[in-house]
């Protein structure tokens, strides 16, 4: 199906793709509608501002792989290890964005993703640990049972964000956008007493 090593501007749709393996192809400005990869291997591609459109990326893999403004929406993108992708030594802000996506189970441990987008999404039980989220759009999104914990947070914007569990005194929120009442969940990681008046 995919016979070239590089596809520019091209659009895919309706591609059935799932659990197949995907080798060394580069990507750029493409747009991929009602795709299925799910358990698709991706191994050393590269998507270079690349669209994805309610497509089905569950568990597939992204070994060696390279993401570059890389935009997800509508998509499944459940149980992803994105620390397997290729990322670049120098901080790239703005990387990904995934726009009302299902994360949940996946994992950005480590991952310098500032700027990054994650809005009106399910991020259930994601690992973000020792993760750089600095000034990312994290508005309306469900992070129950996901990670915190040295991650960087300042400048993110939780607007209208549910369910998250974050220690002020193990990660940086410096400037972050919290919003009443879901922010009172910020107190819970504290040696205090809450009493309603």
């Amino acid at each position: 199906m995919f016979n070239e090593s590089e596809y520019f501007d091209e659009h895919f749709t309706d591609i059935k793709f799932s659990g197949e393996e995907l080798i060394g192809i580069s990507f750029y400005d493409c747009t991929f509608t009602n795709c299925s990869f799910g358990e698709t291997l991706f191994d050393e591609c590269k998507f270079s501002g690349c669209t994805f459109i309610r497509c089905d990326l569950n568990l597939c893999k992204v070994t060696g792989s390279k993401f570059s403004q890389a935009t997800f929406v509508q998509s499944k993108l459940v149980g992803i290890n994105w620390t397997e992708a290729d990322w670049p030594r120098i901080t790239v802000p703005g990387m990904l964005a995934f726009e009302t996506c299902t994360l949940n189970h996946s994992t950005f441990i480590g991952l310098a993703l500032p700027l990054c987008k994650m809005e009106g999404c399910s991020a259930k039980d994601v690992d973000f640990r020792e993760a750089n989220l600095s000034k990312a759009v994290l508005k309306g999104t469900d992070f129950s049972e996901s990670l915190f914990d040295s991650t960087n947070l300042s400048g993110a914007d939780f607007t209208n964000a549910v369910h998250y569990r974050i220690d002020p005194s193990r990660n940086q929120i410096a400037q972050a956008t919290f919003a009443l009442p879901e922010a009172m969940n910020l107190l819970y990681g504290m040696d205090i007493n809450l009493v309603e008046s």
